[in-house]
């Protein structure tokens, strides 16, 4: 490839005692200045948006359109841009994170700059669509049904994808694989026959899957042992980041194209409207990777059958990915959804709150390197997940919207939720799960990880929308909690040990 493969096993150089075992090199006095910063504006934000839902009245109903004040909208986009200001004046005091940026590949740097325009997209249509099913008249068992196929399509062809893409090419599995995911989602906002949608779901499920591999693999062979942390810890603020930006945009859009169509913000044909946006910004995305220079060289089916030897990682990462992935598909499809049907919350109320947990999310993603320093990679991962894990439950048991959107904004920062919301530990788990397999299983273990994860996600899905439709919202999330809970149990208990080992083979190598 274009920056040189670097192999997992490589001995980790930068640092000094645990901190270089574990790839750390920016300096921890700017990490914990930013932790404070972080701190200090979720606060802030938080308290902005309860003083923002309880002062915008409790009429329910979808004809009570925007209840957000202006003026409230205009202060939280403020905010948002002088947090963003900051962090790029810390930035430039802090030479080291300035040396290591600098020091990316060019390869590497495309892939960063694809993550703002594959955050907004994605969230833009996840916020949006689903509720335009509804308003198109569509029910909630529906709306669950094409969700499961979706997933379940995209999990069926994540491991072919992996393997295809281990023997020919990252870049050219993504650019197939993108494009037909384009002309599918574009075919979903235009045919309303249930049919025809939901073979389309299983068709754009399909195609998401091939372009799903892509990321990680590629960013652990383009970069080195000491950089990855501060590499995924940026894409993965810039990918969440850009979703706060999405999740804004798709509360405002319908407000907006309803006024000028005269139909309402509530309308399918606002909604339509709005999801088209997305399109041209799926465009944007793909340049980056076009332009990427990949220098792969093909192997056969035989040696690459050779070459797969970690089963004991694989089949651990398999498995927790599977505990995750059904937790989460009762769950996380269908945020959007238990806001508008069970809690009555406007969409402009929605992209809101989910711009406040994706923002602070970014933020926060910023700190990873400040917990894997102190913990290591797999406590971090472990123990912010457990942390996460009553709130998830906590919005299932939610009244009242002010409850239900702080439950949902500290569950979204330590759990995460549906790409591109991703939790805070979640580029840290990405990281190791690429760097405990080797390099040519990389693609595959990715594939695997995928097909495990979405495939159960679309298991959860189906078992989530009978209890949906029949208004029994707290059952899945009671199930997802206990499940995600029993995962990452597993995980800690698994790989503690193998990180424990690997941390003693790095310090005997750098002695």
């Amino acid at each position: 490839m274009g920056g040189g493969p670097v192999r997992a096993e490589t001995a980790m150089r930068g640092g000094q005692g645990r901190g270089a075992a574990h790839g750390i090199g920016a300096p921890e006095g700017g990490l914990r200045r930013g932790a404070l910063g972080i701190g200090a504006a979720a606060f802030s934000l938080l308290g902005l948006g309860a003083t923002a839902w309880a002062n915008g009245g409790h009429a329910h109903g979808p004809e009570r359109g925007l209840q957000v004040p202006l003026a409230v909208w205009l202060v939280g986009i403020g905010l948002t841009i002088l947090l963003a200001l900051l962090l790029v004046r810390q930035a430039r005091r802090d030479s080291e994170y300035l040396r290591l940026l600098k020091g990316f590949s060019r390869n590497a740097k495309l892939l960063i700059f694809r993550s703002p325009f594959s955050g907004l997209s994605v969230s833009m249509w996840r916020l949006l669509f689903y509720l335009y099913l509804l308003a198109m008249g569509h029910d909630t068992l529906f709306v669950a049904q094409l969700a499961s196929i979706n997933w379940v399509f995209h999990g069926l062809s994540v491991i072919p994808s992996g393997i295809l893409s281990d023997l020919f090419g990252r870049r050219r599995v993504f650019l197939v694989s993108y494009a037909g995911n384009i002309l599918a989602t574009a075919g979903l906002m235009l045919i309303t026959g249930p049919t025809a949608l939901l073979v389309l779901a299983a068709v754009q499920g399909a195609f998401e899957g091939g372009h799903a591999i892509v990321g990680p693999p590629f960013m652990v062979e383009q970069s080195r042992p000491d950089e990855r942390v501060h590499l995924f810890s940026i894409d993965g603020f810039m990918k969440v980041g850009a979703a706060s930006l999405g999740n804004l945009s798709a509360g405002l859009l319908p407000v907006a194209f309803g006024g000028l169509l005269g139909l309402g913000a509530e309308h399918a044909w606002a909604f339509r409207a709005s999801l088209l946006c997305a399109i041209p910004v799926m465009l944007l995305s793909v340049i980056p990777i076009y332009l990427i220079d990949e220098q792969w060289q093909r192997i056969d089916i035989k040696r690459w059958w050779k070459n797969l030897e970690s089963y004991g990682n694989i089949g651990m990462l398999a498995l927790t990915e599977a505990g995750t992935g059904l937790a989460l598909g009762m769950t996380a499809p269908f945020f959007n959804v238990f806001f508008a049907q069970q809690l009555r919350a406007s969409t402009a109320e929605i992209g809101l709150i989910f711009a406040l947990g994706s923002i602070l999310t970014a933020f926060a993603t910023l700190m990873a390197p400040l917990f894997v320093r102190r913990l290591g990679r797999v406590r971090t991962v472990a123990f912010l997940k457990f942390l996460g894990v009553p709130f998830l439950v906590l919005i299932g048991l939610s009244q009242g919207v002010v409850a239900a959107g702080i439950f949902y904004v500290l569950a979204i920062i330590l759990i995460g939720g549906a790409f591109p919301n991703k939790a805070l530990s979640d580029p840290i788990y990405s990281l190791f799960s690429m760097e405990v397999v080797k390099e040519r299983e990389r693609g595959t273990t990715n594939g695997i990880m995928h097909a495990f994860s979405e495939f159960p996600m679309g298991v959860g899905a189906w078992i989530a929308g009978p209890f949906m439709a029949a208004g029994n919202w707290a059952m899945p999330y009671y199930l997802a909690g206990a499940i995600y809970a029993l995962a990452f149990l597993a995980f800690y208990g698994y790989f503690l040990r193998v990180e424990t080992v690997r941390a003693v083979a790095v310090e005997s190598a750098s002695a």
